[in-house]
């Protein structure tokens, strides 16, 4: 199965002028906004055209149809995120919680920053079909490596509990950031659920926090426990 970027036609993969570079930028982000709010199936290209202010055939010659310019709005703003856990991962003097924290703190801030980037993501790659696909993703693959190697240092410093495996923590820990993400762009905030109306940005983030903190410290939490 091809990975995300083999959707990209080999023209939108081509050294660009700084006009038309700046045109398939301008293309990208009418994208997210228009998946944002009608979803991939309930989305034109012709609707992306429209909120680009671009020739409906533009859209077509860089990204030969809906699914390449799903496939680029996900690789460049994954590839961005990936490279950011990874600089996280190899940061030396911190601790497993430390780093951990760091990564919690860059998804909300991504998310405050960019909820309809968060929100494509999310929704589109996550909940559906094209997961498999985005797997195959070698920054997609690279995320997950990089969160593993920091539960593996965990495992080696007694900061992680014995009986926990570091890749399966690590796709546990992602998902719970997916399933916050979820909880805040799945519904409108008009119509968020009376459970979902109690919750917000912040108290989420110090949530999944605390979480890492008391489930994940085993050296930690039992030398905390002892004094």
């Amino acid at each position: 199965m091809a990975s995300p970027a083999a959707a990209v036609p080999r023209a939108a993969r081509t050294p660009t002028t700084p006009q038309k570079d700046d045109k398939r930028k301008q293309i990208l982000k009418a994208a997210v906004k228009v998946f944002a709010e009608k979803g991939y199936h309930g989305c034109r290209i012709s609707d992306v055209a429209e909120e680009a202010q671009v020739a409906y055939g533009l859209v077509y010659h860089y990204y030969g149809n809906k699914d390449g310019l799903l496939a680029a709005v996900f690789d460049t703003n994954w590839s961005v995120f990936a490279k950011a856990i990874n600089d996280v991962a190899e940061q030396p003097g911190l601790t497993m919680f430390d780093k951990l924290q760091q990564i919690v703190e860059l998804g909300f801030q991504a998310f405050e920053m960019f909820p309809l980037v968060v929100k494509v993501l999310v929704l589109e790659f996550g909940r559906n079909s094209r997961l498999g696909e985005a797997l195959e993703n070698p920054a997609v693959a690279g995320v997950f490596a990089s969160i593993a190697r920091i539960f593996e240092q965990g495992k080696k410093t007694g900061e992680l509990y014995e009986g926990i495996d570091p890749y399966a923590i690590s796709v546990l820990f992602m998902g719970m950031l997916e399933t916050a993400f979820v909880s805040f762009v799945l519904t409108a905030n008009s119509s968020r659920s009376k459970v979902q109306s109690h919750i917000t940005v912040d108290n989420m983030k110090a949530t999944v926090l605390s979480m890492c903190q008391r489930a994940l410290l085993g050296a930690v939490s039992k030398k905390s426990a002892a004094i």
